[in-house]
């Protein structure tokens, strides 16, 4: 078949053309160091590439949330710890304010610096993190996890909820606690009980306006004066006489003794105490026949607990000489519950409880650090993938560009050689 001089001249031309494209493409992924510029340059290593690609941004975004977790997690740990530091401060206080050698402007500073542990718990309480969102707060995050209300009483106001972040396929690992069970469910002696109520409890006991011993004794002769409400309560109690101790129950309220004097009566064989009421200063008088030591110790009032202590029901016992005349200082008497002693056991209850929380929180850090160890190991192993199918091997195309543009400025020269000759050469 005859070639026309036009035909020969257009399909060299598409030649170097081509060659000039595979030229290019060959400068391009040596400049971009990238062996697949498009999916036709090899459909099922593009494919591969583009899954262990997707692969890696995921896991960067698994190893973003592992480092957010620790940070919120960190600072939930460090507000638990300062809580707990707070609560060891508040019992020691009360074990101090419990010691019999100090006096009321002593219990007064003590109170003082133990107002302020209070506010300080409450503002640990409500911690917020570097975005704003509450720690304790469950999903309510954008407002505080506990309020006073109107009467000065600080509650739990936000959810039971518990965030939480991806850091793998099939793991989460929580960033907060709510409020509700770190602050709010404390396991006492008492009962479940909010923490702020046991610290409000706690300033009441260091107060000197409320200040309860935990036994009252007197020789002889005693006086009670009772601060009792209109409805009846239920006290247990134990007396001592010159003749041995007996644990009473009996029903008291406001100007109603009968019971209370009935009962300590019932049992003057026993204790060798015997009551009555004395109508000119309105107390009830216990009286010991053998003029030996009376006292009244362990009370237990219905309806009064460390989570209740509101209108707590009290008993003023004093000495009182041979002609009836008080002698020395009367000591108040209370439920044992409100005692100081009882509330530093409460104190230790809730830094125990912390710690259980405490140990939550460590549990989750453990957890985010194991996993951004394996999602490292991933982003390796990825990161190879990623190298084999989409790097170039810039030695072997270098090597190859170099032969290509060989073949094509040799192309180039025989078709200039061929193009020089005319009609007449080929005729000779």
């Amino acid at each position: 078949m005859q070639v026309s001089t036009k035909l020969f001249n257009e399909r060299q031309v598409d030649q170097f053309s081509q060659l000039n494209k595979s030229v290019q493409t060959l400068q391009e992924k040596i400049a971009t160091g990238q062996n697949i510029l498009k999916a036709s340059d090899d459909p099922v290593a593009a494919v591969n590439l583009s899954a262990a690609k997707e692969q890696s941004h995921l896991l960067d975004r698994f190893a973003e949330n592992v480092e957010s977790a620790k940070r919120r997690l960190s600072l939930a740990d460090g507000a638990l710890q300062e809580a707990i530091n707070v609560l060891t401060r508040v019992s020691e206080l009360s074990v101090q304010a419990a010691n019999g050698t100090y006096g009321a402007a002593e219990r007064r500073a003590i109170l003082a610096e133990a107002e302020q542990l209070v506010q300080v718990v409450y503002e640990i309480a409500n911690t917020k993190d570097a975005q704003g969102q509450s720690l304790f707060a469950g999903f309510r995050s954008t407002g505080n996890a506990f309020e006073r209300d109107l009467n000065g009483k600080i509650n739990y106001v936000g959810d039971r909820g518990v965030s939480s972040v991806q850091v793998s396929e099939n793991m989460n690992v929580a960033t907060s606690l709510d409020g509700g069970s770190v602050f709010a469910r404390i396991e006492t002696d008492a009962g479940r009980q909010n923490i702020f109520d046991m610290l409000q409890s706690a300033l009441r006991a260091i107060d000197p306006a409320n200040d309860l011993a935990p036994q009252a004794s007197a020789t002889g002769q005693a006086a009670l004066t009772f601060d009792l409400p209109r409805d009846p309560q239920q006290w247990e109690f134990t007396l001592s006489g010159s003749k041995g101790a007996a644990t009473l129950s009996v029903a008291l309220a406001d100007g109603k003794y009968n019971d209370f004097i009935d009962g300590i009566n019932s049992l003057t064989n026993l204790t060798g105490v015997r009551a009555e009421m004395d109508m000119a200063s309105g107390h009830v008088r216990l009286i010991d026949d053998e003029n030996g030591e009376i006292t009244m110790r362990d009370i237990s009032v219905e309806g009064v607990s460390r989570a209740r202590p509101e209108g707590a029901s009290t008993v003023l016992f004093a000495t009182l000489d041979g002609a009836g005349q008080t002698v020395g200082e009367a000591r108040r008497l209370g439920d044992r519950d409100l005692l100081i002693g009882s509330l530093a056991e409460d104190m230790n209850k809730g830094i125990d409880h912390l710690s259980v929380q405490q140990a939550f929180i460590g549990a989750q850090m453990n957890k985010a650090d194991r996993q951004f160890d394996v999602i490292m190991k991933r982003q390796i192993a990825v990161s190879e993938r990623v190298a084999d199918l989409g790097e170039a091997d810039i030695a072997a195309l270098v090597t190859e560009l170099q032969a290509m543009l060989v073949n094509r400025d040799a192309a180039q020269q025989a078709f200039a050689k061929i193009g020089q000759q005319s009609l007449f050469d080929f005729l000779r």
